[in-house]
Order: C-alpha cells, then sequence, then structure tokens
C-alpha cells in the first residue's frame, strides 16, 4: 500500500484519464428512489431532507432509509450508487493545480455502496473509501463494498483491479471475486469462482440426476450422514447425530439434530426427514434417481419391473400410498427407514449421502404448493414436469450457502447462509460459471478470476509447469469405459453385411462364441489407447468394478495387448470358419469422441492386421440420436458405454453388466442364471471376508467370459490457484470442487 495503516479502512481506487467538464470539489445527487435520503452540511448538525441536482462538498455527508436508494456524480462522472441503510461522508475533493490528478476521499461507515469510477490517465490520482476496517486499492472501474454494524467490511471486485490491506498485510481481488476484512484480522478473499462446461438441471434434491444439479445442491441442502474423508465405506454424521442398524426389523434409526434450522429459520425436525423421503417416492420423476429408494426401501427391481420406481414399464403407478408411508416412520426424535433386505445395510449408507437424499423443509414445501404429505392426492403430484416444482429455482436448505442467483447457462450464485449451525464456510460467496470455451477457461485460471476450472485430458499440457497452480493428478474418477459385444443382435441390422459367416458380414449370434470375444480383447492395444485417447490419464481395468468401490481387486486379471494370443483364439472360433471366411462389420463412435474414435480405429487397424479378411468399417453418429436408440434396438455389432455408478457398492454396476436383468447385460445378451445367483448371493452376503472373495470371483468371472473390452477408468486431475486449500478427493463425491466446506483461500 501507499500510505500508513491507520485504524480505519480506505479504499483507494487508483484511477487514469483527463479530467474534463465538471467542476473540480462537488459533487452532484442524480437520483433518489423512493423513501428517505438526507443530507448533513459540513458544520452543521442536522440532517435535512435531499434533492436532486444539490451538490456535495467536502464535510458533508448522505445517510439513505430503510426503503431509499441514492446515485450520485463526480466531477468527473465517476458515481457512487448508496443502497438502503447506507450513511457516507465526503472527506476531501481534491484536484492537484499542478499535475491535475486527483484525490476523492469518501467514509463509509455502514450500509452497501457501489462505486463506479472513470478511469484517469494521471496514475496519481486516487478515487478513497474510508471505514473502520483496514485499506484497499482498486485500480479500475467497479467495485461493491458493504459495511456491517461491527465495522466488518465486504469488497467485490465488480470490474478492475484491486487489493485489499489491512494488519500489514496485502491481497490482490481478481475480478468478479470478494474479499473480507474483519475489525482486526488482515483481508481474506472470501469467494470461490469455479468454471465449468455444464448447467444446473434442478436444484430440486429429488429431481436432480445430473453431477452439476447435484453440485449446488449440496452447497445449500444436507444429507442425514456423509462420506467420511476419501472413504466411500465409512461415514460421519451430518443432521443426523447417530444411527443403528436393527437387524431384528431390518431396518435403520437416525437421531435427528437438535438446534439445525433451515435457512428461513424453520426449525429440523424428524418430521421434516420423513416429509423429504416420501415427497420424494411420490414424485419419482421418469428418469431420475428416486428409484434407489425403491430399491432398498421397497425391494423393487429391474428383474421384476419394466422400470424402477413408482411406475411399472407402461408408465401406471405400481406402489401404493400405505407402502411409501410404511417404508420411513417418526419414532420421537429418531426416524426409521425400513430396508426391504439386510443386503443393503452398506449401499443404503451410500445411497443416503447422494444429492436426492438432502433434507428439505415440510412447512415451507407445503406453503409453496408442494405435496402436502397425505394420502389425498399423491398421485398427482407423480411424475411433474421439471419447473412444476416450486424447488426447482427455489431453495431453502440448512446447508453451508444458499441460493442468490440463477441464470441459467450463464452462472449460479451461491451466498454464505451465517446461521448455518456449524462454523460459518470460509468463502462468502460460491460462483460456478456455465459453457466458457477451454480458451476462456484457462485465461480465468490463470488471471486468477477463476479458483478451479474443468480442463479437458487433451488440454493438460497447455498448463505444465504453471507455478501459480496446484495441481492434483491421477485421481480415479468413479467412471469407466467398456467396448460391448452384443451376442443377439438384431437380424434386421445394416451393420452386420450379409448376416451370414460368408466373407461379407456377421451372423447376429456373431459374439456368442468366446473364442471371437478373447481375441477381440488380445486385439486391442490397450496402452495406445490410453495414451492416445487419455493423454496417459487413464488405467486398464478388468471388469466393471473399478478403483474405488468396496472389493476392487486391484490384482484382477486383465487383457494385454498380444496379436499371436489374438490369432490364436480367433482361428478357433466359430470351429475355423471365421479366419477362412473372414468377416465385415460397421462399428458407430460418439461423433467428436477422442477416445471413441481412438478405440474403433485401433481395434479395426490390428484385427485387419492380423487377417485381411477381417474388415471392419467406422461410422461416426450422434449419442443421443443415433447411436443410444441402435443401441437398445439391438442395432450394433459392438458399442462403446460409459458408465458412472449412481452410488460406490459393486452390486451397482455387476447388475448392470453381467446381470441378465441388468440395462448394459440386457443390451448385449449376456448373463446366465449362475451367473445371476452368484451376483444376488454377493450382495446378501453379510461377512465382508466371505463378500470380498465372492466379488473377487465376480471380476475373474467377467474376465474369462470377457463381455466386453474393458477400457479404461479415468484418472482425472483438479487445477486450483495455489492459494486454495484443504481439497482432498473423494471419488463418490458429486462436488467437482470436492469438500468446500473444509476449503479455503488464502491470498492471492
Amino acid at each position: 500500500m501507499r500510505k500508513k495503516l491507520l485504524s480505519i479502512l480506505v479504499l483507494s481506487i487508483l484511477v487514469g484519464s483527463t479530467l474534463v467538464g465538471c467542476a473540480p470539489s462537488t459533487l452532484t445527487i442524480l437520483s433518489i428512489a423512493e423513501g428517505s435520503v438526507s443530507v448533513m452540511k459540513a458544520g452543521t448538525a442536522s440532517w435535512i431532507e435531499a434533492q436532486v441536482g444539490m451538490s456535495l462538498g467536502p464535510g458533508d455527508s448522505v445517510k439513505t432509509g430503510d426503503n431509499s436508494s441514492a446515485k450520485i456524480t463526480f466531477f468527473d462522472g465517476s458515481t457512487i450508487e448508496l443502497q438502503a441503510g447506507t450513511v457516507i461522508g465526503i472527506a476531501s475533493l481534491n484536484i492537484s493545480r499542478d499535475t491535475g490528478s486527483t484525490t476523492i476521499t469518501l467514509e463509509q461507515t455502514i450500509g452497501n455502496t457501489i462505486s463506479r469510477v472513470t478511469k484517469l490517465v494521471d496514475p496519481a490520482s486516487r478515487y478513497e473509501v474510508e471505514t473502520p476496517t483496514g485499506v484497499v486499492a482498486v485500480r479500475g472501474s467497479a467495485v461493491e463494498v458493504h459495511v456491517t454494524e461491527d465495522g466488518t467490511t465486504r469488497v467485490a471486485n465488480l470490474e478492475g483491479e484491486i487489493w485489499a490491506a489491512a494488519q500489514g498485510v496485502e491481497v490482490q481481488i481478481p475480478q468478479g471475486q470478494q474479499c473480507i476484512i474483519i475489525p482486526g484480522q488482515p483481508p481474506k478473499i472470501s469467494s470461490f469462482v469455479q468454471m465449468t462446461i455444464a448447467d444446473v438441471d434442478s436444484l430440486d434434491p429429488a429431481w436432480g440426476y445430473d453431477t452439476s444439479s447435484g453440485e449446488q445442491v449440496q452447497y445449500i441442502y444436507e444429507t442425514l450422514i456423509f462420506y467420511d474423508g476419501s472413504h466411500t465405506d465409512q461415514f460421519v454424521p451430518l443432521l443426523a447425530t447417530e444411527w443403528e442398524f436393527d437387524s431384528e426389523n431390518v431396518s435403520y434409526r437416525f437421531k435427528i439434530r437438535n438446534g439445525v434450522k433451515f435457512q428461513n429459520g424453520d426449525d429440523l425436525t424428524p418430521e421434516d426427514v420423513e416429509y423429504s423421503f416420501e415427497r420424494a417416492m411420490v414424485q419419482d420423476r421418469e428418469g431420475g434417481p428416486i428409484w434407489m429408494f425403491y430399491t432398498a426401501l421397497l425391494g423393487l427391481s429391474p428383474r421384476e419391473f419394466g422400470s424402477v420406481g413408482s411406475r411399472d414399464g407402461g408408465g401406471n403407478i405400481q406402489v401404493t400410498f400405505d407402502q411409501i408411508d410404511d417404508a420411513v416412520k417418526v419414532d420421537g426424535d429418531w426416524v426409521v427407514f425400513h430396508l426391504s433386505d439386510s443386503a443393503w445395510r452398506l449401499a443404503f449408507l451410500q445411497i443416503l449421502c447422494g444429492p436426492w437424499a438432502s433434507i428439505v423443509d415440510k412447512e415451507w414445501c407445503i406453503a409453496h404448493g408442494e405435496w402436502d404429505g397425505t394420502a389425498s392426492n399423491w398421485r398427482a403430484y407423480n411424475n411433474p414436469n421439471k419447473t412444476d416444482s416450486y424447488l426447482y429455482n427455489h431453495i431453502n436448505g440448512t446447508g453451508p450457502w444458499k441460493l442468490e442467483e440463477w441464470d441459467p447457462g450463464v452462472q449460479i450464485k451461491l451466498a454464505r447462509n451465517d446461521n448455518y449451525w456449524r462454523e460459518p464456510a470460509a468463502f462468502e460467496m460460491v460462483t460456478t460459471k456455465f459453457g466458457e470455451d477451454w480458451a476462456t477457461r484457462k485465461a480465468g485460471l490463470m488471471a486468477g478470476e477463476a479458483d478451479l476450472v474443468y480442463v479437458p485430458s487433451a488440454n493438460i499440457g497447455e498448463l505444465e509447469g504453471v507455478d501459480v497452480l496446484n495441481v492434483y493428478k491421477d485421481l480415479p474418477e468413479l467412471l469407466f469405459n467398456a467396448f460391448c459385444f452384443n451376442m443377439a443382435i438384431n437380424p434386421d441390422s445394416t451393420y452386420i453385411g450379409s448376416g451370414t459367416l460368408d466373407g461379407e458380414g456377421i451372423p447376429a449370434d456373431f459374439f456368442t462364441d468366446v473364442d471371437v470375444r478373447k481375441g477381440f480383447c488380445y486385439a486391442f492395444d490397450y496402452g495406445t489407447f490410453i495414451e492416445d485417447a487419455w493423454q496417459g490419464e487413464a488405467q486398464q481395468m478388468g471388469s466393471p468394478i473399478c478403483e474405488g468401490l468396496p472389493y476392487f481387486n486391484p490384482d484382477a486379471s486383465t487383457y494385454s495387448y498380444d496379436l499371436a494370443k489374438a490369432e490364436e483364439h480367433l482361428k478357433l472360433a466359430w470351429g475355423g470358419k471365421v479366419w477362412e471366411k473372414g468377416f465385415k462389420f460397421t462399428l458407430l463412435y460418439n461423433l467428436g469422441t477422442l477416445p471413441g474414435e481412438t478405440a474403433c480405429k485401433i481395434l479395426t487397424e490390428n484385427l485387419a492386421a492380423i487377417n485381411p479378411k477381417f474388415q471392419v468399417s467406422i461410422l461416426p453418429m450422434n449419442f443421443a440420436t443415433g447411436i443410444l436408440p441402435s443401441i437398445k434396438s439391438g442395432f450394433l455389432p459392438m458399442f462403446q458405454i460409459g458408465w458412472i455408478p449412481d452410488y460406490p457398492h459393486p452390486d451397482n454396476v455387476v447388475v448392470a453388466f453381467m446381470a441378465s436383468y441388468g440395462v448394459i447385460a440386457e443390451w448385449q445378451g449376456y448373463g446366465y442364471p449362475q451367473l445371476d445367483q452368484l451376483i444376488e448371493e454377493a450382495f446378501k452376503e453379510l461377512d465382508p471376508a466371505v463378500q470380498q472373495d465372492m466379488y473377487y470371483e465376480i471380476q475373474e468371472r467377467y474376465y474369462e467370459d470377457a463381455p466386453s473390452i474393458m477400457l479404461c477408468q479415468p484418472l482425472s486431475r483438479r487445477y486450483f490457484t495455489k492459494y486454495i486449500h484443504g481439497f482432498y478427493f473423494n471419488p463418490a463425491m458429486t462436488s467437482y470442487a470436492g469438500p468446500l466446506y473444509y476449503m479455503s483461500k488464502s491470498s492471492s
């Protein structure tokens, strides 16, 4: 700073352009909103009513009433907006006769102001606002200053370059971020800004199934429990203080924390918890996350119903209100969840950590037109339109932050909940900006305007060795990719040539021969795929049970790239006919995706190298409109799919990929009774040691059956500015930023 720090805060805005026009040493009131705005002239002790056009000079003061605001212009065209409940004084208005530099000093004792400063050429020019706490300097045009009764000062950089100083410490406030100065403490950057690609779908906890929605919901709302650090099978209390499993009644009991308030001041009660889960099951929108409640609590499963949840495959409601009502009950300070089977003992706790298990305020919901909690009209609230719910864009949670602004497609801003039941979060503002291209995200990160940005794997080389960043590498995401064989191709498919093994096509059951599948697995170059498609930021897998899931076997068998073994198996396939006749078919990949295209090229080129009669063509197509419908109709001989577990239990992925009734296995025509039985027995096994052995066997079974070329599990990175502290990685955590409540920023 350019001056000795005193016991007051000076907001110094360093500016630069030429003074023209207006007379120096005066300010003018431009506008007054309805309400009370008063002026105390220099040398007087009484307030008079302010008037539009009134001139102000050194020693004058202005205050706005509770329901009013005012705008003042300076002689250079700069303005200051006084919002309700604000008091400022004009300490000095000076212009140097020698240099033409100006100094404008205001004293703000309370309230909120926004200053928009016309830039001046002379670097010695200053625009100053004094408050009771520290010193801030701004080189640029727009700053917001908020002063509370105890003198705490918050400064937001709306545009330009800003420095804040107090207690001998100076920090720079990046554009779009905030600083807080607490009396007697140095300034701290109090905002967190991240730039990502996907907008929020809904802020209703029972609706959102995407990671962007889940991230914001878990900033605003809270669950009964949450994961303990990086563990996916250990938990810590949140809105519940303790819990116990009743093996006799196959139920969980959770004691609800006292003294927690929703953001509108309502008390958290056990009835709110009961209502949250029953409302979610009543709503159960199509394609949403609430199927997890129905499987764990009511025992519905895809093996028995066309869709899991409140409706059957025809869209008809298949449950009664009594079933929903009996699943969750209040018992004094406790809430009881009746499970469908003891097998859910671990998995249900994992489900409770998801954003869909967030607790809402029953009274508040009902007051705003949500389901009233009775049996009288519950069917009318089943499977609504997204925006029908008041909770779509209105919130009232118990979490560390509350909604301030959501501009769809642009950004969402959350303000700190200062009445939070734990210590208030370090970040007063959390801003997530959507849709910026990579160049914009990179520029924001390098300039400190963003604390975290999404970095595509193709661009990680651009940030190597940048010393202003903290980079966390080799983070195994709960995500994997597979190249699945279709063992029951639709005979009407146009992608299988002649449809027979005559050298011009393949039969519909081509991949039922395990030697075909194993030959393809050995023909795939996993190392090249990981290097070319993922820049080396991935690891090979042997089954859908990936790292981060309980009972993942790091030593499980995997296929290697071995053309000799590939040839050996393909010579055996279909009694030697595959090698003799050859084959033709077409592979599709998602248009514009490097991993998809790379996988297809590697496989087709290596097959042709083994035998020129192995001819496979590739075709790009839009996934949503072309590939996915073709997968569901059985037209594709092989298809690539990525998968993110809904909760970190091996059963969640094993059923999907290996059970005959699982969604991916059904698309492949894979699965058989003995394997289904093993999968069900493994899930229901209560002895962890025995359960581990069973899941290890399942992983080995996947390798032996070779129902897919298991491609890889991505290893992600997180790029933060070096001032962010407290990050740790939990693969099941919805928030891309990590445990934001436990994170902070030192300075920048």
